[in-house]
C-alpha cells in the first residue's frame, strides 16, 4: 500500500490542482494523508471535502510547525509500507504512481525509487531535470556519480517505509531534504533505481525558501554538505574521479554564496582534504567553476569567499 503525504500550509489557490493530480493516478491500494499545518486560510475546509467525497484522502489538522514537522506527523499516521511526499503547490502528472507503484510491487528490492521533475520558473517557461534510468546499488555512488546531492527533494521518489526507522526530517531546519536523503541511503539495504517515467511538476513558490533564505538557512546547508564530505573524506581522497570533484564543486558555490551573501563562516576544507587526483574540467565542471577550484587550491577557500565578497 502507498501513503501520499501532502504537507498544507497557505496554498489555497493551488491546492485543488494538487489534490486532483493525486487523485487521478489511477491508485485504488493507497491512502493519502493531507496534513493541514495550521493553515491561516481556506485549506482546511479544502481538505475536509476531499475526505468526505473520497475514501481514500484523509485530513490531519495540526497546529502550524512548519513543513518538516508536518511531513514527520504524516509519516506517523501512515500505514503503508511505501511512502511518498507531494508538495501542495505542485502536481503529478497522469499517470504518474502507478507504473512506479507496481515496478517497486514487482522488486522488493527497490528500496528508493526516484522519478523525473518538470519545473516551472513562474513565468511561463519550464524545463525537465531529466532523471534518466540507472539502478545504483551502492548509497554512495548514487550520491556522488548519479549526482543525487543536485535533486536530493524529498518528493519526487517512492521509499519503503523500513529506510525510515529512525529517520526524521529535521524540524526547525530549511534545505531539510539535503540532511534527510543522506541518512535514507544509510538505511537503503537494497537498491535505488531512477527512471524518466512521469513526471513531478515542480512549482518555482516566490515566497519559499529558495527566494527567502537567511544566514541559518544557508548555514544549514552548507552544515548539511560539509557533514557528508567529512564522512566520506577517506573514501574521496583514497579514489580518483572528476564525480568527487564535481561534488566538491558543487559544494564550494554553496560556501560562497553562504559567505558572500549571508555572512556564514568558512567551513569548507581545501579540495585537498577531500578529492584524489582529478583530470580538471569534466561534463560536470565548466569553466568558472574550474577557475574558482584553482584559485580555492592556490589561495585557500577563504580568500575566494572574500573575493567574492567584495565582487558582490
Amino acid at each position: 500500500m502507498l501513503s501520499i503525504i501532502i504537507p498544507v500550509y497557505k496554498v489555497e489557490q493551488t491546492l485543488e490542482r494538487c489534490l486532483q493530480s493525486v487523485a487521478s493516478q489511477g491508485l485504488e491500494d493507497c491512502e493519502v494523508i493531507m496534513v493541514d499545518d495550521g493553515s491561516p486560510d481556506g485549506c482546511g475546509e479544502i481538505c475536509d471535502r476531499w475526505a468526505e467525497k473520497d475514501s481514500r484522502f484523509k485530513v490531519l489538522h495540526r497546529s502550524n510547525g512548519g513543513l518538516s514537522a508536518a511531513r514527520n506527523s504524516g509519516i506517523e499516521r501512515a500505514v503503508g509500507d511505501l511512502l511518498t511526499f507531494v508538495d501542495s503547490d505542485d502536481y503529478l502528472a497522469p499517470g504518474t504512481l502507478l507504473p512506479l507503484l507496481r515496478r517497486m510491487q514487482d522488486d522488493e528490492a527497490i528500496d528508493i525509487l526516484e522519478y523525473d521533475v518538470v519545473k516551472h520558473d513562474g513565468n511561463g517557461m519550464e524545463r525537465s531535470l531529466g532523471i534518466g534510468e540507472a539502478v545504483w546499488h551502492d548509497a554512495a555512488e548514487y550520491w556522488f556519480r548519479g549526482r543525487a546531492y543536485a535533486h536530493a527533494y524529498s518528493w519526487n521518489k517512492i521509499y519503503r517505509r523500513a529506510v525510515f526507522s529512525a529517520v526524521r526530517f529535521p524540524v526547525g531546519k530549511n534545505f531539510e531534504d539535503v540532511h534527510i536523503l543522506p541518512l535514507l541511503l544509510e538505511n537503503a539495504k537494497g537498491k535505488v533505481v531512477t527512471t524518466s517515467h512521469g513526471a513531478y511538476h515542480y512549482v518555482e513558490n516566490p515566497k519559499g525558501i529558495t527566494h527567502n533564505a537567511t544566514n541559518e538557512d544557508y548555514r544549514s546547508l552548507l552544515d548539511a554538505h560539509v557533514r557528508f564530505l567529512e564522512g566520506h573524506r577517506s573514501e574521496m581522497c583514497g579514489n580518483d574521479g572528476n564525480h568527487f570533484a564535481e561534488y566538491y564543486a558543487h559544494v564550494l558555490n554553496i560556501q560562497i554564496t553562504a559567505f558572500a551573501d549571508y555572512g556564514a563562516e568558512v567551513r569548507l576544507r581545501g579540495m585537498n582534504s577531500y578529492v584524489g587526483r582529478w583530470t580538471g574540467m569534466g561534463a560536470g565542471i565548466g569553466f568558472v567553476s574550474w577557475l574558482k577550484m584553482m584559485f580555492a587550491r592556490l589561495f585557500g577557500v577563504k580568500s575566494l569567499c572574500r573575493l567574492f565578497r567584495m565582487l558582490r
